[in-house]
């Protein structure tokens, strides 16, 4: 773990539906390369920075914060007690601003030290000097420092933990649990599987998740507080967004066996 200076703006490739694709020709291979060597998370960097030497952006970026991230701040399932905001494997930073926005103090971490400069670049060209900075923190989710164990009254995770292989996913989701501060809040948004069938013709990466993977969550000590995702229909997968809390005395929530209700529109 390190700390990343902030660096003269560089170019960087435009995020837009318009600008190249980083073929998966290219970037398959190095994420493969890594996962066979045991290095789940190893593939970040030299994906990000072949990106960024190429000129293009990656197929996940989208550009902008995403819709339920900017949904759940705006009326959140149960307000973070706190102003302490951790968003979790942030990329190029799109869930960043409407968090300074909304006056909260923003760590960003990342694995890739390009993916934090690339988040930068964007986030100051974006709100300039009008908000307060964000901590940028370059940090391997499976190796997190005791300092920031129990440090964040809201923690933002949105598709870091599909992108990492089974053997590891339940020590990434304890860790992002073992982030938040007692009576913190975690939001959660991931891809889920809506049968085995599913999961299994499901091409990866990234690989959606068993809903059975999503009670490890409370190895960190959550507790889930509501659990909401559009009808599935008859799609193999579902994006699902999930509010959990580190309980502060008596556990607060229901069990994970409750059942799925719909997020209304």
């Amino acid at each position: 773990m390190r700390w990343l200076r902030r660096r003269r703006a560089s170019r960087f490739p435009a995020i837009t539906d318009a600008s190249p694709l980083l073929p998966e020709a290219v970037w398959r291979p190095l994420v493969a390369e890594h996962l066979d060597a045991g290095q789940p998370s190893g593939w970040w960097e030299p994906v990000y920075a072949t990106a960024v030497a190429q000129g293009r952006r990656l197929p996940w970026q989208e550009g902008t914060v995403h819709p339920w991230v900017a949904g759940w701040l705006e009326d959140p399932v149960y307000a973070p007690p706190g102003s302490r905001a951790l968003v979790v494997g942030c990329g190029v930073g799109d869930d960043i601003v409407p968090l300074l926005e909304r006056g909260y103090d923003v760590t960003a971490m990342d694995v890739s030290h390009t993916a934090i400069a690339w988040a930068q670049h964007r986030v100051r060209a974006l709100v300039g000097g009008d908000v307060q900075p964000v901590r940028w923190l370059v940090a391997d989710l499976l190796e997190v420092s005791a300092t920031e164990v129990g440090a964040f009254d809201l923690v933002v995770e949105v598709h870091t933990v599909p992108w990492l292989p089974g053997v590891v996913r339940d020590a990434a989701m304890a860790a992002i649990g073992g982030l938040v501060a007692p009576g913190g809040v975690a939001l959660v948004i991931t891809e889920v599987a809506t049968s085995e069938a599913g999961r299994a013709t499901h091409e990866g990466p990234a690989w959606a998740q068993a809903p059975s993977e999503l009670a490890a969550y409370r190895a960190g000590g959550l507790v889930r507080l509501a659990i909401e995702h559009p009808s599935p229909g008859d799609a193999p997968t579902m994006e699902v967004r999930m509010t959990w809390q580190r309980a502060r005395g008596a556990p607060v929530g229901g069990s994970l066996d409750a059942g799925l209700p719909l997020l209304d529109g």
